[in-house]
């Protein structure tokens, strides 16, 4: 068996007077000496690097197509009221960790924290398109600023965002 592979091997080997099938190669001062057109021109090597955050939705009334089942009555809490408070002009994208569709042109993010901030969108924009969540760009100083950064649905929607508001929960009292 060994002796029929060894013959085998043999007889696909190339002969050693045959010339070989690839021409042999130039010499390297050929290659790397420029010509004097070759000189002036010259190559540009560009690396970018895109660092893309997405942020998951998470269910409201505005974007839960499902029926879910009816809570019991005594499951039944009473309605938040939610305030709205002033916000700094920039959050850290760290901090979000998800969002909700809340109005007809805002969005809530919500943070780490547990916090709720509302993010207004800019005119035409709506929050139903942002049902799936969005992607935002990282930012050389790691903020989402009002008025500079945009966020990008899902369904290919950009929007800016105008303004931000702390969203306060005050429980109604009947």
């Amino acid at each position: 068996m060994l002796r029929a592979a060894f013959l085998w091997f043999a007889a696909a080997a190339p002969a050693a007077d045959t010339a070989p099938l690839v021409g042999a190669p130039e010499s390297l001062t050929e290659l790397s000496a420029p010509t004097t057109d070759q000189a002036t021109s010259f190559w540009q090597l560009v690396i970018e690097q895109q660092l893309i955050i997405r942020v998951p939705a998470q269910r409201s009334p505005i974007n839960n197509f499902t029926a879910g089942p009816m809570p019991s009555r005594r499951e039944v809490q009473l309605p938040i009221i939610w305030k709205e408070k002033k916000a700094p002009k920039c959050v850290p994208m760290r901090s979000i960790m998800g969002m909700q569709a809340a109005q007809r042109d805002s969005i809530d993010l919500i943070t780490r924290q547990k916090q709720r901030l509302r993010a207004q969108l800019n005119r035409g924009c709506r929050a139903l398109d942002f049902y799936a969540g969005f992607y935002m760009e990282g930012t050389k100083d790691g903020q989402l600023c009002e008025g500079r950064d945009q966020i990008h649905a899902r369904t290919g929607a950009k929007c800016e965002i105008d303004k931000f508001r702390w969203m306060v929960a005050v429980r109604e009292e009947e």
